[in-house]
C-alpha cells in the first residue's frame, strides 16, 4: 500500500531548494578569469563560494550516512555551481522587485537554528565545521528568506488546487488508498545469534517452549514478554501494534495471519530466533475514505504544481539573463 502523507508548508521550501540544486543553468562558454567560476549578469561567483558550498554538501551527505571523499565530491561540482547560479538569479530578481527581509525575521530564524543545539558550544562547533562565522550564517539565512519571499509572491500564491482535481486524483488512483489486511499482535522473542552453536540453539528453544507452557497455563502474555523477551518491544509487553503481511519476515507473518484474536501461536522460528505470537485484533483490507485523505491529496497535488511552476519561473528569468560559466 502507498499512503499519501500530508505535507507541511516547509515542503515548499524543500522543493525550491531541490530545484535550485538540479535545474541546469544557461551556459555561455568563456575563458576563466582567475578565481572565478561563473558570472551571472553583473555578479561574479568565486571559487571560494563553490568550495564553501561543496563543504556544506559534504557535511549534509555525511549526516545522511553517505560520506564522500574528495574525488567523489568533485563530481558534484557542476550541480553545486548551478545551485549558486540559480540562487544568484533569484536574489537579483528579488532585489529588482524591492524585496527586503527584515533583520527581525533573520534574528528569529537564527534563534530557531540555534535552538537545535544543546548549548552555545555545540552551536559554535557547528559554525566552525561549516567554515562560517555567525555573520556569514546570518547572510545565508537572509538570502534563503529573500528567495522564499520571492517564490511565495511570484509562484506559490498563484497556485490553487480545486476540489474537482482532488476528487479526480482519488478516483483515478484507487491503489494508493487501499489499506491491506492487518493484525495487531504481541510477541515474545528469544534471540538466537546467527553463529550460535547447536547447544545455544537448543537452550533457546527450550526457553521458548517453557514460556509456551506458561502461556497455555494462563499466565499473562504481556508480563511474560516484559520479563523474558529479547525484543525491543518487551517494554510494551511485546506489543508490535498493527502490521501488514509485508512488514514482517515471512515465517512471522504466516503464523500471525493464521491466528484469530486471542490465539497464541506455537513456537515460530525466524532468522532472529524463536517467537511466541499472540494476535489481539484483526483489520480487513479496506479503502480509505475520501474525506480522510482529501487534505493529503490536495497537499500532494499542490507540491507537484509548485515544483513545475518554480522550474518554469527559473527558466523565465534565465531567458533574460547573461550567464557565463567558466571551466572548473
Amino acid at each position: 500500500m502507498t499512503v499519501i502523507q500530508p505535507k507541511t508548508r516547509f515542503a515548499a521550501v524543500a522543493a525550491i531548494m531541490a530545484i535550485l540544486l538540479l535545474a541546469p543553468a544557461t551556459i555561455i562558454a568563456a575563458a576563466a578569469p582567475a578565481g572565478q567560476i561563473a558570472q551571472v549578469n553583473d555578479t561574479v561567483l568565486l571559487r571560494q563560494d563553490l568550495d564553501r558550498e561543496m563543504k556544506l554538501v559534504s557535511l549534509k551527505l555525511a549526516r545522511q550516512g553517505r560520506p564522500v571523499d574528495a574525488e567523489q565530491l568533485k563530481r558534484y561540482e557542476g550541480e553545486i555551481r548551478d545551485t549558486l547560479i540559480n540562487r544568484t538569479l533569484l536574489l537579483q530578481q528579488a532585489a529588482s522587485e524591492g524585496i527586503d527581509v527584515k533583520d527581525t525575521a533573520v534574528a528569529k530564524a537564527l534563534d530557531e537554528f540555534k535552538a537545535a543545539f544543546k548549548d552555545e558550544k555545540a552551536y559554535q562547533n557547528a559554525l566552525t565545521e561549516m567554515g562560517f562565522s555567525e555573520e556569514m550564517l546570518k547572510n545565508q539565512i537572509k538570502q534563503g528568506l529573500t528567495i522564499k519571499t520571492l517564490i511565495d509572491k511570484e509562484v506559490l500564491q498563484k497556485i490553487s488546487v480545486s476540489d474537482q482535481q482532488v476528487r479526480a486524483y482519488y478516483d483515478d488512483n484507487p491503489n494508493l488508498f487501499r489499506k491491506p489486511e492487518q493484525v495487531k499482535a504481541s510477541h515474545i522473542l528469544i534471540q538466537v545469534p546467527a553463529d550460535a552453536t547447536e547447544a545455544k540453539q537448543a537452550e533457546a528453544l527450550a526457553a521458548i517452549q517453557a514460556l509456551k507452557v506458561r502461556v497455555d497455563n494462563g499466565e499473562n502474555f504481556a508480563t511474560l514478554a516484559q520479563e523474558n523477551s529479547d525484543g525491543p518491544s518487551k517494554t510494551k509487553g511485546g506489543d508490535l501494534g498493527f502490521f501488514s503481511r509485508e512488514q514482517m519476515v515471512p515465517p512471522f507473518s504466516e503464523a500471525a495471519f493464521a491466528l484469530q484474536p486471542g490465539q497464541t501461536s506455537d513456537v515460530v522460528q525466524t532468522r532472529f530466533g524463536y517467537h511466541l505470537i499472540r494476535v489481539t485484533e484483526r483489520s480487513d483490507e479496506q479503502t480509505m475514505a475520501f474525506n480522510d485523505v482529501k487534505e493529503a491529496i490536495a497537499a500532494r497535488l499542490r507540491q507537484e504544481q509548485e515544483a513545475k511552476k518554480i522550474d518554469a519561473y527559473l527558466e523565465k528569468i534565465k531567458e533574460h539573463a547573461d550567464i557565463k560559466r567558466f571551466p572548473l
